[in-house]
């Protein structure tokens, strides 16, 4: 999968959709402003170890307010975890989230939330269809 393009905007109804999300999660930190409190990755990690347990390692991701350190987060998250999730971010979409440019991490916690919601889904209905075999 190609990284992502700057054009995609998420509607007003996926934005709601991505808040109340993100809502579910007890993270280490209130968030007031998605795109400056989720710049440096830390609570992006929080909320992929509630997901993929197995995938994520905490302390990986260092609280930080320098572009570049929020670069490194980004791009260890990218390696270890979202590599693993088939989500590829490029080099720009990393600088973005690192800036906090407006949209670009809703439109990544958007992908994570319907990618989860997927497999979900799927392990769900997998699930009921062995039940259904065994009578």
């Amino acid at each position: 999968m190609p990284p992502r393009k700057k054009s995609i905007q998420l509607s007003t109804q996926e934005l709601i959709e991505v808040y109340q999300w993100v809502k579910k999660f007890n993270l280490s930190k209130e968030i007031k402003n998605i795109n400056r409190d989720l710049a440096d990755g830390v609570l992006v990690a929080e909320i992929l170890k509630h997901l993929y347990p197995k995938l994520v390692d905490l302390h990986n991701y260092t609280r930080c307010n320098s572009t570049r350190n929020k670069l490194n987060n980004w791009q260890t998250l990218n390696r270890k975890v979202f590599h693993r999730l088939d989500i590829y971010l490029g080099d720009e979409m990393m600088a973005d989230l690192a800036s906090g440019t407006n949209g670009m991490l809703e439109v990544l916690l958007y992908e994570v939330m319907a990618k989860y919601s997927l497999e979900t889904k799927s392990h769900h209905e997998a699930d009921e269809s062995k039940e259904y075999m065994q009578y």
